[in-house]
């Protein structure tokens, strides 16, 4: 029993309480409420900052950077500086106040206004304190860039060669017309440079325009810059490349987007080639029909005429063989090797010419679908030695040679290339009877080489990045931190990141070993029994699929290109939904292309797909598979001949479609050889294609 005196005290106490509580709750409630207040009074920016994570803030600065938004990004940078990651915060920050003065100076030829004061000494303090790391390197490409702009040509010299990456091609123009300027004579690099030069920029029309002020160019060597310009058919360049030869604007415009129309108005040579070019690029025989009006005379006319070949063969037209050879100026119809055999007459190689690698190329893959082999010598010839020393030239040289009787200087060609692990190099070591075999494997990394990747500070952000989601930031520093590094180095490197499972950076850094291989870790096969099933109900063979895959995402699982296509075998939306219609998937969702056992059911059923509607040839459904099966087919119809293989793989038209088809086959080639520890044919895989009449596919 409670006594009276005590039940009195609780009650006391109790409403002590009750009041003290009461109290307590509107003091909270006013403190909210005035919080509530304050909060809307603030901007919605602010409050919208408040919501955001750290990574949040960080990812969307990233973006905002990207976009060029100084505004946004000064709203999330203080956020965004909380990060570990922060140094790229300060990066950014500096690398868009120097962009910011782009839309200031205005064209090349304006004075360039101040920077904001102190910005200089900024940039230079940032470098200093960043030493040996890829941002300083990245703010000091970007501050030459912006040095260039405001023609501040002292400091590009003395920044230039600290830069390490030398990866800008802008950038590089700026140096040498910064020596322009000086008056030191012009190097054969900016020679070199300029002629490979696919789209000038601001930069490298500064350079000639530094160079004519100079007397270094004169109106010779700006009419061979504006032929270049029309082999890369880049209407910026051609346009500022033929006003600095004193050609006419409107007449400039028209030849561009009217060229059949501006030939009709006769015009200076520069506006002939200007047409000529580009109705070759729309219609190469309209463009061949007009060469018999034309009034071009001498290495012009055959600029012209190699400019409708390159086309020609890029639209793989029957006709491009014959304008190739009129391009030599050679007589007679050579449609096949075997008129050049009876006695035709070869080709010679003219190092006068005004075309480039750029369009010789395409005139060597003419040659090489008609299999004319000494008109293939002859253009191989005339290519610059770094392109004769490239492998793919290095192999069609020699089947030249070989088709000549020239067997001695065909087996020097190829020993020179067959110990590579690549296309040529495998088919090289076949033609000289070896099949392809793998090197010995290298001695596993030990704990202490683990140890120096554990320790690599970049390595560490790498992996931030890829949390972040960040993959180009990520495969930025990783890839700084492999310069230099030795074959073991790499091997730990590539080894460290398989065990984090991340896959591309394990085959891309196992990939650069020049004496110590692991193929293990070359051409990894993760994923082996998920694949197991789907391969055997295609029918396919795993060493297709892995190739297939190492190409499309480097085993990347939730990869995702630029076009929308998704997961390890890189599916398209489209075509998801149409293999779902096929398997009877009535739930599909486009999302499912990123899981796993969706990803590999759905790719090898379509992988299965174009093989049988292209009659089960590996060549035809890897180019499929890459640019669809009715370009694949007609690619094919346009064959006056039966092919080998790896001839149909070096003249198809896609730059990306050839490689990928050359690289995916080569891939297949070697992880046969991992699964089965025996030697593998390249060739039998490669086959022969035969012409066949184009019909539409229903395949998508």
């Amino acid at each position: 029993m409670i006594s009276s005196k005590h039940w009195e005290t609780r009650i006391v106490t109790g409403i002590l309480r009750n009041a003290l509580l009461a109290f307590g709750l509107l003091s909270t409630v006013a403190v909210n409420t005035a919080s509530a207040q304050t909060r809307a009074a603030r901007p919605a920016a602010v409050r919208s900052m408040e919501n955001l994570s750290v990574d949040d803030a960080f990812v969307q600065a990233r973006a905002a950077m990207a976009s060029d938004n100084l505004a946004r990004f000064e709203q999330l940078a203080p956020k965004a500086s909380e990060h570990t990651l922060r140094t790229y915060v300060s990066y950014w920050s500096l690398r868009l106040r120097l962009a910011e003065r782009r839309s200031e100076i205005g064209t090349r030829n304006d004075s360039a206004p101040p920077l904001a004061p102190g910005l200089d000494d900024e940039v230079r303090k940032f470098i200093a304190d960043n030493p040996n790391t890829i941002v300083a390197d990245l703010l000091r490409r970007d501050w030459i860039l912006n040095l260039g702009r405001r023609n501040e040509w002292a400091a590009i010299e003395t920044q230039y060669p600290l830069w390490v990456l030398q990866d800008d091609q802008q950038a590089h123009c700026y140096q040498h017309a910064a020596k322009a300027v000086r008056g030191e004579p012009m190097a054969a690099a900016a020679r070199n440079l300029l002629a490979q030069s696919r789209d000038l920029g601001d930069a490298c029309v500064s350079l000639i325009e530094n160079l004519i002020r100079s007397g270094q160019f004169k109106r010779p060597e700006v009419f061979r810059q504006l032929l270049q310009t029309l082999e890369f058919n880049a209407p910026a360049s051609i346009r500022r490349i033929a006003s600095l030869a004193n050609v006419d604007a409107d007449r400039i415009e028209q030849a561009i987007a009217q060229p059949a129309r501006a030939l009709t108005q006769g015009g200076s040579r520069e506006i002939e080639l200007i047409a000529l070019s580009r109705l070759a690029r729309q219609d190469p025989s309209a463009a061949a029909e007009r060469m018999s009006s034309s009034t071009l005379t001498g290495a012009e006319r055959q600029f012209a005429w190699s400019q409708i070949a390159a086309a020609g063969m890029r639209k793989l037209e029957p006709e491009a063989l014959q304008w190739t050879r009129e391009t030599l100026g050679l007589s007679g119809d050579s449609n096949r090797g075997e008129s050049n055999r009876s006695g035709a007459p070869a080709a010679k190689a003219d190092s006068n010419a005004l075309f480039s690698d750029e369009t010789t190329v395409w005139l060597a893959r003419a040659a090489l679908r008609a299999q004319d082999w000494p008109l293939l010598s002859a253009l191989v010839r005339r290519m610059s030695p770094s392109l004769q020393r490239d492998p793919t030239w290095i192999y069609w040289q020699a089947r030249a040679h070989a088709a000549a009787g020239k067997r001695e200087a065909a087996e020097t060609l190829l020993k020179s290339i067959a110990g590579q692990y690549h296309f040529y190099g495998q088919l090289a070591a076949e033609d000289l009877g070896m099949l392809v075999t793998l090197p010995a494997r290298a001695p596993s990394p030990s704990e202490a080489e683990m140890a120096e990747v554990d320790r690599n500070e970049g390595f560490a952000r790498a992996l931030e990045f890829y949390r972040l989601g960040l993959r180009n930031e990520g495969n930025r520093e990783w890839n700084w931190q492999l310069r230099g590094m030795t074959d073991r180095q790499l091997l730990a490197a590539a080894e460290w990141a398989c065990r984090r499972r991340i896959l591309d950076r394990c085959v891309n850094t196992a990939d650069r070993t020049q004496a110590e291989h692991d193929f293990h870790l070359r051409f990894i096969s993760p994923f082996h029994e998920e694949l197991k099933p789907f391969a055997s109900d295609a029918g396919l063979d795993p060493a297709w699929i892995y190739g297939l895959i190492r190409q499309e995402s480097r085993f990347l699982l939730d990869a995702r290109s630029s076009v929308g296509a998704s997961g390890l075998m890189q599916i398209m939306p489209a075509t998801g939904r149409w293999i779902a219609r096929k398997l009877g998937v009535s739930d599909f969702r486009t999302e499912q292309l990123n899981e796993l056992p969706t990803n590999l059911r759905f790719g090898t059923f379509y992988l299965k797909s174009v093989y049988e509607d292209l009659d089960n040839s590996a060549v035809l459904a890897s180019a499929a598979y890459n640019a669809g099966p009715n370009r694949s087919r007609n690619w094919r119809a346009s064959l006056s001949a039966p092919v080998e293989g790896a001839i149909f793989a070096e003249i198809i038209p896609f730059h990306e479609t050839r490689d990928y088809v050359k690289k995916v086959l080569s891939n297949a080639t070697l992880y046969a050889t991992l699964f089965s520890g025996q030697s593998q044919s390249l060739k039998q895989r490669l086959g022969t294609i035969v012409p066949k009449v184009a019909t539409p596919s229903e395949l998508p």
